[in-house]
């Protein structure tokens, strides 16, 4: 599915709206575990994932804590400090062989004040955003790590097939050994 098929399909954007969009968008092709852009610099892009999966990750005294996984038409951002140079505040990088959709947020801006439509998606996406982190904070953070994985998987049953164990086990914030055995308890 191409990235005007999901703005269409998924997002139930106008022709004429998808056109704009598209007008300075660069679609890129990324290998396995290709840096898109890393924590700290300049990031001028959105991402939108059309083909594949990518995960955020901050790294931190040698240790690297997932933040996010990204999969067919979902944005793969960083927000920046609006007040200031739009710095990366974690690393992205690709899971597996990726195609990505990359809109300049200048671009995007423009386009919010011109267009109602797209102007409304923007804000859409931004819920879905806030959506998702509201969601981890009542559903995931107080849980026990076993419950975590469980509803991991539950909601998102393609992890086991399209990311390492090592990432989820990031993901949860525990280790690799440690996801082993709940796997174990689980079965």
């Amino acid at each position: 599915m191409t990235f005007s098929d999901i703005l269409q399909q998924q997002y139930k954007l106008s022709s004429d709206s998808i056109l704009l969009l598209l007008k300075d968008a660069i679609t890129i092709s990324f290998n396995k575990k290709d840096p898109i852009v890393q924590e700290g610099q300049r990031n001028d892009y959105i991402y939108f994932v059309e083909k594949g999966s990518v995960r955020g990750f901050i790294e931190r005294e040698g240790k690297e804590f997932t933040l996010l996984f990204a999969f067919e038409g979902d944005m793969a951002a960083t927000m920046p400090d609006l007040s200031q140079t739009p710095t990366a505040k974690f690393t992205l990088e690709t899971l597996e062989s990726s195609t990505l959709v990359k809109i300049s947020r200048s671009h995007l801006e423009y386009l919010f004040l011109h267009s109602l439509e797209l102007a409304n998606w923007g804000r859409k996406l931004m819920e879905k955003t806030m959506q998702e982190y509201e969601h981890y904070f009542i559903e995931y953070y107080w849980a026990d790590k076993g419950h975590q994985y469980q509803m991991l998987i539950k909601e998102f049953p393609q992890l086991l097939q399209r990311v390492s164990l090592k990432e989820i086990a990031s993901y949860l914030n525990i280790t690799p050994q440690s996801l082993s055995r709940i796997r174990a308890h689980l079965k």
